[in-house]
């Protein structure tokens, strides 16, 4: 083994753990991130970005949620609908994640793709409000990505959809919430990871 291959072990074990550590505060979350970063990763692909910048989605994508950590525990699993004081507070994951991972050069990039994931096409998301190609294209494929995996997983605060429904959600925001190209890309490579989407 060589020191490359070392190397990319160890940064692959640390973002392990830092999933796990999410895992034990909000359970579930662990399995969502992987199935994020899949649909992420054939999505960024199908796209055709540089080896580099697919390596980094690879890794936003699989501590998207990071910032959870941060999160009061009562408040992610909490029933029922969101006060306005929760939704302010449960949006600062976003921010709360690049506090988790600063200063680790190697994630430099995967922390702004992080930071940036919910941000919306028309400049109505968070937390800065950037909009179009202002958006890091990470971002913007993980915000499609993980939207996905929301509404076609069982929860006990939302209603379950088959996957062909949440497509058609994805198709009805493009354009406003999401990316058009990126809405388009993931419709064409959605079918080949669809098994994955429906895990329970």
């Amino acid at each position: 083994m060589n020191e490359t291959d070392a190397l990319r072990i160890q940064q692959n074990e640390l973002i392990r753990a830092l999933q796990r550590t999410l895992e034990l505060h909000c359970p579930g979350e662990a399995d969502h991130a992987e199935r994020v970063a899949v649909y992420s990763v054939a999505t960024a692909h199908e796209l055709g970005v540089s080896e580099a910048e697919l390596l980094d989605i690879r890794r936003a994508a699989a501590l998207h949620d990071i910032g959870k950590v941060a999160v009061d525990r009562d408040l992610l699993v909490k029933p029922g609908g969101l006060s306005d004081e929760d939704i302010v507070a449960l949006r600062l994951h976003a921010e709360l994640s690049i506090r988790v991972l600063e200063g680790i050069e190697w994630l430099a990039e995967a922390a702004l793709m992080v930071r940036h994931h919910h941000e919306h096409w028309d400049g109505g998301g968070y937390p800065d409000g950037l909009q179009g190609d202002e958006i890091p294209l990470g971002s913007r494929i993980i915000g499609v990505a993980e939207a996905f995996d929301v509404m076609t997983m069982a929860s006990p605060f939302r209603e379950l959809r088959m996957p062909e429904e949440a497509l058609a959600e994805l198709q009805r925001c493009a354009g406003t919430q999401f990316d058009p190209g990126v809405v388009s890309a993931f419709g064409r490579i959605q079918a080949l990871v669809q098994p994955i989407g429906m895990k329970g």
